[in-house]
């Protein structure tokens, strides 16, 4: 499973950037809590005075939408992502937020070119895992009365789609017992849980907002719930052969017949907010 973070295979997933926000569409349509996680997150700061502003793994810019109104009105929002297919669908979230804005599709090592302390804002909204190893950079670059906000996932999240997917992977011996599913290793590179720890060395103050949230689908709903699951089955899958074993339509059916004998089907949707403060690694450019 050493693959699943490769970049190819992050691509092959999130390229079909109108069945991205499908996706993101449902997860709103489907959740018990109905706040959007990303104005949660920015309600809890004021950022007026922000000018240079950066989000990474920026996909179609959803969170660079929220900040409407909360940027001085000169702001520039600098959008990083490894897929070029973004590009348009971002500079549209810009410009209907009210700013002008730039788009890189070379990824998130571009920061490492970035002078220090040269953003007042950065933002990263279900990505950070991916490149976890870009925390000092990020501390790098903020300014040293800069705010970085970052969202993930709690280690609950998708716990039932999971244990599906265990059992029927052990079922064909395409899983050893105690082997984690490639989602569960990407959402352990920073979750909830470890958050907290991998930022406290390069930020001297972090504020944490659990936001508690399942996805609650009906019996008439399954299709949808398949749709969510088919589109996230490739880190559920990659490099345990299944596709190798015609898995996936096996799992596509236990979700079916899951739909049928229960009432409801409820999903762990439970996130983290970060909002930290005081880089340690920021230096003033004189």
């Amino acid at each position: 499973m050493a693959d699943f973070l490769d970049k190819k295979k992050i691509r092959q997933v999130f390229r079909n950037v109108q069945k991205h926000q499908h996706i993101e569409t449902l997860i709103r349509q489907f959740s018990s809590n109905k706040e959007d996680i990303r104005l949660t997150a920015l309600n809890q700061v004021d950022l007026s005075a922000c000018r240079n502003i950066l989000e990474m793994g920026c996909a179609f810019g959803a969170f660079t939408e929220a900040l409407k109104g909360r940027l001085h009105p000169e702001a520039t929002i600098t959008g990083m992502d490894i897929i070029a297919e973004y590009e348009p669908f971002f500079l549209e979230a810009c410009r209907r937020a009210g700013y002008s804005g730039t788009f890189s599709s070379t990824g998130v090592q571009t920061i490492k070119k970035c002078p220090p302390a040269s953003f007042d804002l950065i933002i990263c909204s279900f990505a950070l895992y991916f490149f976890v190893d870009m925390i000092p950079e990020i501390s790098r670059v903020l300014k040293k009365d800069g705010t970085f906000i970052t969202i993930t996932h709690d280690q609950c999240n998708m716990q039932e789609l999971i244990q599906i997917t265990r059992n029927t992977l052990k079922e064909h011996q395409l899983l050893k017992d105690k082997q984690l599913l490639p989602v569960e290793v990407i959402i352990r590179q920073f979750s909830a849980e470890n958050g907290k720890m991998l930022l406290t060395p390069f930020f001297g103050q972090i504020r944490k907002l659990d936001f508690k949230n399942s996805l609650i689908f009906q019996t008439w709903d399954i299709y949808f719930f398949i749709d969510y699951y088919q589109f996230k089955s490739p880190f559920f899958l990659i490099g345990t052969g299944a596709d190798k074993k015609n898995i996936v339509h096996k799992l596509l059916h236990k979700l079916q017949d899951l739909g049928a004998v229960s009432k409801v089907i409820t999903m762990c949707k439970d996130d983290a907010i970060f909002i930290c403060s005081q880089p340690r690694f920021s230096k003033e450019i004189t």
